[in-house]
């Protein structure tokens, strides 16, 4: 492969699973670690944010009828597929096959999804581990006992409790259930990621279950650390996304609304102009810088999506968690940069989806192209699926961006699901993000 200076972008989106220590006592609900290969599909919607001087190396190869909808929609990049095991990160794919890493050698600097035990040894051997943080940092910073205790040092509302023993956690969330036991209380796991490390206790009952789930694993030798909170009546979620620099400086890319399916991601879209507003009657930026200098003091530099919510008693929580990485939201903000060139916007979803046997991205490629739904590029309205091989049978995941005006998003988002279902891929009876569209 010729020699370029454009970056080399991968990722794993299970970056959580790769930090968190494994003496640490996990939560009921708590999926078991293994290989999902849905998530490892996930690295190609990475694609988003390559220019055409880019390599993009994904787990699983591009279908070619994805590849050849991207080119018409005006995203080239160069690709590799690592053709990395089932449990295998694409990191572990380069540091296993020489043959790979060498196609890589020459080519600019890395540019991972997160900063993974494998990305930081590949970069030692590849000379390159000046561009990234060091590993000990990433794992820090990206715990929500951190996150807690920054907003905790900065005084913003809505800190967590870091706990570390089971007897500190029955004390934080017997005063969230109160004395009239009216509460809800949110205990969430430091490595926890998409919804399932975030456990509800509204009884005491709950909490008893809990406690000797946890006190098992205490007596077993395993580390507490949870951060339990009010289960806070939200209104909107939102999310910055801005880049530290190796000399501490900073600058925001963006803002993103998310709509949440519970706790899991499920839409990013263009804020509102009024949340806008308001943001900067708050001084969120000042807040973002603050929580900036924080992770700069610790070391770390590289992109970092800080999560935010208002709530309907007109209150706010200016940092509900830190993402010391790349994100679905930064994503989102490149598509909707490119999107506004044309004058329409980006709208990222994700569903789950049952699949039928012998139905791929081609198929749905097939009957979007049909019912005149594909994006082609340029200014006339149409969605993208942004991942093929995460359409897996029985069971797999549609992500797409429908590239709309905002009050369009709904309608565009209705009339996909329609034709994927036709094409033997059914999110049925969906509301993850129902109430996302503006």
């Amino acid at each position: 492969m010729t020699p370029s200076t454009g970056a080399v972008r991968f990722g794993t989106f299970d970056a959580e699973q790769h930090w968190r220590p494994t003496d640490l006592a996990e939560l009921p609900r708590l999926a078991a670690r293994g290989a999902d290969p849905v998530v490892a599909g996930l690295d190609e919607m990475l694609f988003g944010l390559t220019s055409p001087d880019d390599l993009l190396i994904t787990h699983n190869p591009l279908d070619p009828a994805q590849r050849e909808a991207l080119g018409a929609a005006g995203f080239t990049f160069r690709h590799l597929a690592a053709h990395a095991g089932p449990a295998e990160s694409v990191e572990e794919a380069l540091l296993r096959d020489s043959a790979l890493r060498r196609s890589v050698a020459g080519q600019g600097g890395l540019s991972p999804f997160a900063v993974l035990p494998a990305t930081t040894k590949l970069a030692r051997e590849m000379q390159a581990s000046h561009g990234l943080p060091p590993q000990e940092t990433v794992v820090r910073v990206n715990g929500k006992a951190w996150s807690s205790a920054v907003a905790d040092r900065i005084g913003l509302p809505g800190a967590g409790q870091v706990v570390r023993s089971a007897k500190e956690l029955e004390s934080a969330v017997d005063a969230v259930l109160g004395e009239a036991g009216d509460g809800i209380a949110l205990v969430k796991d430091s490595y926890g990621v998409a919804g399932r490390g975030t456990l509800e206790i509204a009884t005491p009952r709950a909490l008893a279950r809990l406690l000797r789930h946890l006190r098992g694993q205490e007596e077993h030798g395993a580390r507490i650390e949870f951060v339990v909170q009010d289960r806070y009546d939200r209104d909107q979620d939102f999310s910055a996304h801005l880049v530290i620099n190796q000399d501490g400086s900073w600058h925001r890319l963006g803002l993103q609304r998310m709509a949440n399916n519970g706790y899991r991601h499920a839409a990013s879209l263009p804020v509102p102009h009024r949340l806008e507003v308001e943001l900067a009657r708050r001084e969120y930026g000042a807040l973002l810088g603050a929580v900036a200098q924080e992770l700069a003091a610790e070391g770390y530099f590289g992109p970092v999506g800080i999560d935010s919510m208002t709530l309907r008693d007109g209150s706010w929580m200016p940092v509900v968690e830190i993402n010391a990485r790349q994100s679905i939201g930064l994503l989102n903000l490149e598509l909707d940069r490119r999107a506004r060139t044309h004058g329409l916007r980006s709208h990222l979803w994700q569903d789950d989806v049952s699949v039928a046997p012998g139905t791929g991205i081609h198929t749905l490629l097939a009957a979007l192209a049909a019912d005149g739904l594909l994006y082609t590029g340029g200014g006339r309205a149409g969605v993208l699926p942004l991942v093929g091989s995460a359409i897996l049978a029985p069971r797999g995941r549609l992500v797409c961006a429908a590239f709309c005006p905002p009050e369009d998003f709904s309608s565009w988002r209705s009339y996909t699901r329609d034709c994927a279902r036709r094409a033997g891929i059914d999110a049925g009876r969906t509301s993850a993000a129902e109430s996302a569209a503006p």
